[in-house]
């Protein structure tokens, strides 16, 4: 074996220890950022589009009905963008922080598939790190519009799991496609 990290299986670790333990993990992230050919609004608004934001009080309502998981697949199912994405979140930081007097156009979204991060986090519960992934708009100082993301594959790299980094590459190329749709002319 080489000199990298040792995937730890976080499930192996005991339950309950006198004294807290932990594991550390060095990974490499890899970061895409696209130029948009449209202003802030417009390009969030592309990615509203691509990928819709699933109602926090639909999750809920599975939630506290105690709903069947073939409901959750459907209901799941049809807010579903595109490329197979849901917004988890969206949480609209500029709107906040340009109480200071200086416009600042900047959201991050929680991205992924509820249905596809069963998968994940049944193969390893520590993936819920990344599932979902962020997602970040972002206006620049001359009006132009940038959309970045931590690619999947590589924030799901440092869990060692195959059957995930096969997840993390069919993400990677779904989460290009809907922001290349987002950003483009």
């Amino acid at each position: 074996m080489g000199n990298g990290p040792i995937p730890v299986k976080h499930a192996y670790l005991p339950a309950q220890t006198t004294t807290p333990m932990h594991t550390d993990t060095e990974h490499h992230t890899l970061r895409i950022t696209y130029q948009s050919s449209h202003n802030f609004e417009t390009t969030r608004a592309r990615l509203d589009e691509q990928i819709p934001l699933l109602d926090p009080l639909v999750s809920l309502d599975l939630v506290m009905r105690g709903a069947s998981w073939a409901e959750v697949e459907s209901t799941v199912g049809a807010y579903l963008g595109p490329t197979g994405f849901v917004a988890l979140a969206r949480l609209d930081q500029g709107v906040l922080l340009s109480l200071n007097g200086e416009p600042l156009g900047a959201t991050r979204y929680l991205v992924g598939n509820p249905l596809l991060a069963r998968r994940v986090l049944s193969a390893d519960p520590a993936a819920a790190l990344y599932a979902p992934f962020g997602v970040a708009v972002f206006a620049d100082h001359v009006g132009g519009a940038h959309v970045s993301y931590d690619r999947p594959s590589s924030l799901f790299a440092s869990l060692g799991s195959k059957e995930i980094d096969e997840i993390g590459r069919e993400l990677d190329d779904k989460i290009s496609q809907a922001l290349v749709s987002a950003c483009s002319a």
